[in-house]
């Protein structure tokens, strides 16, 4: 058959089939007179299998030793195994820088450069356990902050107009950038290009504000999801250890003893049960 019809069977292009030759990787027979390539069906099949080891990223040199007999096919695939895993984790921390400077959205001109360079050339920087976990649980505390936050403005909200002061006050404090869509006791804004929906919360003293992100699915961490559910775990978990450990030693300056033991307990479980709520809510 002829260069044609072996790039239809095989789903390999005419100038691939022709690359893969010059390589060595393929030895077509020619016919007698004019010379033309003809491919037989273990042509086929050999450009089959050049075609499957290539969507697996093997290297032609790899794969003209597996055809030349050099190398064996086993050991071949678990080598090249190890290289995507190794190559895996590093695309993964790439997404996850990605994902952390699309948050921060900054322009050409403000981008620091260097500062980004240095942590993606940093070959120590992804084996720094405690330093990658604390940065993970910042990303998670940004993200879960933008997709619900909320704060109490001067004063109470009685009037469409009051609660637009009180975001374009909240939005000016925290040098952010307030789009506001509808006006109202429910309204609806941009901050900083997300958009969001608000309502009061009356309190006996003082109201609150609170902001819920409209499309809270498209504000993800970049997070594998093993690492954001751990994280969200520990979220929980943090303030209650810190509360239990404060208390505790506060009973011990006080009383030089384990007195206070009761109270940290009940203190961190009632903080450990608000978390766990809020986090269900």
């Amino acid at each position: 058959m002829n260069i044609k019809q072996a790039s239809k069977q095989s789903g390999v292009s005419a100038p691939n089939i022709r690359f893969y030759e010059k390589e060595g990787l393929l030895n077509p027979a020619r016919l007698p007179g004019n010379d033309y390539r003809d491919y037989t069906e273990q042509d086929i099949r050999t450009l089959r299998f050049i075609r499957m080891l290539r969507m697996l990223d093997v290297p032609l040199p790899v794969i003209r030793s597996v055809l030349a007999g050099d190398a064996s096919l086993g050991s071949v695939l678990r080598e090249q195994k190890t290289a995507l895993e190794q190559r895996a984790k590093q695309l993964e921390g790439a997404a996850r820088f990605c994902a952390e400077l699309a948050r921060q959205d900054p322009s050409v001109a403000s981008l620091d450069v260097d500062a980004c360079l240095s942590r993606m050339e940093d070959p120590a920087q992804p084996q720094n356990f405690f330093c990658g976990w604390v940065q993970d649980y910042r990303t998670l505390a940004q993200v879960q902050h933008q997709r619900h936050f909320s704060f109490i403005p001067e004063g109470s909200i009685n009037t469409p107009q009051e609660f637009t002061a009180a975001l374009q006050t909240y939005a000016k404090a925290n040098g952010m950038q307030l789009s506001l869509t509808k006006e109202g006791m429910y309204p609806e804004f941009s901050l900083d290009g997300i958009l969001y929906k608000a309502y009061r919360n009356p309190g006996k003293y003082r109201d609150e504000i609170c902001c819920d992100a409209a499309s809270p699915e498209q504000l993800n961490t970049g997070l594998p999801s093993r690492r954001e559910r751990q994280l969200q775990v520990l979220r929980i978990l943090l303030p209650a250890a810190f509360t239990f450990a404060a208390i505790l030693a506060a009973g011990w300056v006080a009383t030089g003893g384990a007195d206070w033991l009761w109270l940290a307990a009940l203190a961190a479980a009632g903080v450990l049960l608000g978390r766990g709520f809020e986090h269900r809510l």
